[in-house]
């Protein structure tokens, strides 16, 4: 960020002080009721100016990498399924298997709504959970279990140690090593709490979907394929995706709450410990009898999970708030209005302004959907920046965002100026 300083106004951004219309304190014409508010800005206002470096493109190799070995794992796993269980079993399970994860990513894409991480990004750690996490998983708890049967000689023991403590152990640290990869070639990338949880669950998404065609297969063979189905798709599909977030919620705090670029080191082994428990215990009670099973996860289980759930949509909730207070330097130094502040933080703003881009077409919808989602990510950063210090990785990113943010205004403005103008002459 360049140290000039200027008074109001950002550059080439003339024509939006001719739309600034304010009624009363802080509140603003086109702002509907409730929306939070946003400081007015002011003609004596003087704040740095950003002076965003041309765009570089560069080779996403870490993306490139993490998918490919991602995808070779899945490849594998799924075809020792179809040389086991046949292609019209494994077909029939992996069906039974996208309904579970369906609603597990309609959650998670849910409360990350302000700013929607981008689905390569997303993609890239689901294949990382369902293929590399769970192929090695598969076989060190295999192998494991294996030592321990040989040690003890005692097949119940074996099967009890490797469900509660070999299999939460070696799994959460294979679906955490996900967060892990990101946090070191990615960090920038996390700018909230919940960033850290949505990577986290899509990566133990994606493990739960392999491990529930590997057991709707086995289940099928002994011909209870319906009762496992609603024992893992629906009495506990976010066993997973719940414990892993906390691992993903811990590195994220380390990011985006300390100064220091290590935190996350102390951070991320309390995460990890929160998910083995959870997972440990889930696993240890289903390999005792159901009666116990089912009190455990009637008393303790589903109440874990509601409050999970509520958790994050508290923290979804609080979101829109911190978005907004962290765009008021850019409010104040006009590259931002006050209005455009509400779209971006109210939900119902928010679908009548792609509703509105929608008249210019298709890349009008699109571009006012990526200025929602970087003004969000700006807002996040600058919150990050106030209470962490500012890094150079992540300052290089804010102005690149505003770059493009820019560059999408003048799309859904320019098309949709000119859809109108085509309408009025056809009048």
């Amino acid at each position: 960020m360049s140290e000039q300083r200027v008074k109001w106004g950002g550059p080439g951004e003339d024509y939006r002080l001719d739309r600034i219309g304010r009624v009363g304190g802080n509140q603003w014409a086109d702002a509907p009721a409730g929306a939070p508010a946003t400081g007015v800005p002011s003609p004596q206002e003087v704040a740095p100016v950003w002076s965003p470096p041309t765009r570089k493109r560069s080779i996403a190799w870490f993306e490139i990498i993490f998918t490919i070995v991602g995808v070779a794992a899945l490849g594998f796993a799924l075809f020792g399924y179809v040389r086991t269980g046949g292609l019209p079993s494994t077909v029939l399970t992996g069906v039974l298997a996208l309904i579970p994860l369906g609603f597990i990513i309609a959650v998670l894409r849910f409360i990350d709504r302000w700013e929607p991480e981008p689905w390569v990004a997303m993609l890239v750690t689901f294949v990382w959970g369902a293929g590399a996490a769970a192929v090695v998983a598969m076989v060190i708890n295999t192998a494991l279990q294996t030592n321990i049967q040989l040690i003890t000689g005692h097949s119940g023991l074996t099967m009890v140690a490797t469900a509660s403590i070999v299999a939460p152990i070696v799994e959460e640290t294979l679906k955490g090593a996900g967060v892990v990869f990101i946090l070191a070639w990615r960090r920038h990338r996390i700018n909230s709490l919940i960033d850290g949880i949505v990577y986290a669950g899509m990566a133990g998404a994606g493990f739960a979907f392999i491990e529930n065609i590997q057991y709707f297969l086995r289940s099928s063979e002994e011909g209870q394929l319906m009762i496992t189905w609603f024992l893992r798709g629906i009495m506990s599909p976010f066993l997973h995706p719940m414990a892993t977030s906390f691992i993903g919620l811990a590195a994220a705090w380390g990011v985006v709450r300390h100064k220091s670029d290590l935190a996350w080191v102390w951070t991320l082994p309390l995460g990890w410990i929160v998910a083995v428990l959870i997972h440990g215990s889930w696993n240890y009670l289903a390999s005792t009898s159901m009666e116990r099973w089912f009190v455990f996860y009637l008393f303790v289980e589903v109440p874990i999970f509601i409050a999970w759930i509520v958790a994050l949509l508290v923290m979804s909730a609080r979101q829109a708030r911190t978005i907004a207070n962290g765009l008021e330097p850019y409010v104040r130094t006009g590259w931002i209005l006050p209005g455009e502040v509400t779209m971006v933080v109210n939900r119902g703003a928010r679908r009548s302004a792609v509703r509105w881009a929608a008249q210019g077409g298709r890349a009008a919808k699109r571009a006012m959907k990526n200025f929602q989602r970087l003004a969000a990510a700006l807002g996040m950063d600058e919150m990050i920046h106030r209470k962490a210090g500012r890094h150079a990785d992540r300052v290089a990113q804010d102005q690149d965002m505003l770059q493009q943010l820019i560059a999408s205004r003048d799309v859904f403005l320019t098309r949709t100026r000119s859809a109108h103008a085509n309408r009025q002459i056809g009048r």
